[in-house]
């Protein structure tokens, strides 16, 4: 039979907030942690040393609409598909097919999604014996010419190492290149 009320007042004025922390000190002033969720867009505010409840309340919403107008999200890959499929020496598959762990989203400035590029870093030549999910390289994604994220690569399935008479044949194909 205890009430105890919210202290952000974010919950009642955005439906789209769903939380996370307020707290006030002395040296630290008014502050407010608030995360929201509007399509499939989550964005997380952080306001420090704001004067007043008020204060804190209304720079959080602030910053949240800003994202939410100026900003969107792109799924870039989904987790476990192929992003890369490479050649692989002396094992029992010719190719591996290489991907992320989990989902690769990026914020980015609206209207500039065009402006996103990935590439791989994975070694070449690529050798067996490969395990699926240790790392073989890495994904770097781009807007424009600054990296807003590396992910790493990972075999999707594991590539054994080939018979003896394979792996020779192998040997003589890399040395003739």
């Amino acid at each position: 039979k205890i009430t105890q009320p919210n202290r952000n007042g974010l919950l009642d004025r955005d439906p789209t907030v769903d939380g996370l922390k307020t707290g006030h000190t002395e040296s630290a002033g008014y502050c407010l942690v608030s995360s929201a969720k509007r399509g499939d867009m989550r964005l997380v505010s952080v306001v420090m040393g704001s004067p007043s409840i008020g204060a804190r309340e209304d720079a959080s919403a602030a910053l949240l609409n800003y994202g939410f107008n100026f900003f969107q999200t792109r799924k870039l890959y989904d987790a476990n598909a192929t992003v890369l499929s490479i050649p692989v020496w002396k094992g029992q598959a010719d190719i591996a097919n290489l991907g992320v762990t989990h989902d690769v989203y990026a914020v980015v400035p609206r209207g500039q999604d065009a402006s996103l590029n990935a590439a791989a870093d994975v070694p070449e030549p690529l050798f067996a014996p490969l395990a699926r999910g240790n790392e073989v390289g890495k994904l770097r994604v781009t807007l424009g010419d600054k990296t807003i994220g590396t992910y790493s690569l990972h075999p999707l399935e594991d590539v054994g190492e080939a018979g003896f008479f394979s792996r020779m044949i192998d040997d003589v194909k890399l040395w003739m290149q």
